[in-house]
């Protein structure tokens, strides 16, 4: 199995991730208080975006979901801003890692294709340029990512837990994934 995370690892770091961390499922602790965070919505996409609470589900569901995964990969891309306001840079850095994580997802699903993968990305799903939220169904739900936030994932605790920084310094944004494989049930 160790072989499989050791691969996924590479494959983010020749994609160009900043960097590629293996994570042992103990780090992947779910806290009310990070799914409450998103629920207060300051990203505005809660009750807006499929893929983020409350439509995602109960996180004691998503807390489980995730332990049944040994372990997986936590990538971090970390990019340059012009300045502290950038959003325009902040948007496309969180859209550029989406992209890296869904394409990501896609290799390993090729490498391994009896497993179960499941990719994590950084805000909600912006595979739509607009969600069909809430009145239509999802109209890409096999390619549909959810956020590490979103499954109530402590950012800050996951990236440390693989020895690696939260703020990466003046003027940059850092953006964090999960990637998670293993064999169907």
């Amino acid at each position: 199995m160790t072989a499989l995370f050791e691969q996924i690892q590479q494959l983010a770091e020749t994609a160009g991730a900043t960097y590629a961390r293996i994570a042992g499922n103990e780090a992947f602790e779910v806290h009310e208080g990070v799914r409450l965070a998103c629920e207060m919505n300051a990203c505005g996409t809660s009750g807006r975006n499929w893929m983020c609470p409350p439509h995602l589900g109960e996180l004691e569901e998503l807390g489980a979901r995730l332990r049944t995964f040994p372990a997986g990969v936590v990538v971090q891309n970390i990019a340059a801003l012009e300045d502290s306001w950038d959003f325009e840079g902040m948007t496309e850095a969180a859209h550029a890692h989406n992209r890296m994580l869904r394409e990501l997802e896609r290799q390993i699903q090729e490498l391994v294709p009896d497993y179960e993968v499941l990719a994590l990305g950084c805000g909600g799903c912006d595979i739509c340029e607009k969600c069909s939220c809430p009145d239509a169904p999802c109209r890409f739900p096999e390619k549909a990512h959810a956020s590490v936030e979103g499954y109530g994932m402590d950012i800050k605790a996951l990236v440390e837990s693989v020895g690696l920084q939260y703020i990466n310094g003046v003027n940059t944004v850092s953006y964090v994934g999960l990637l998670l494989a293993r064999l169907p049930e």
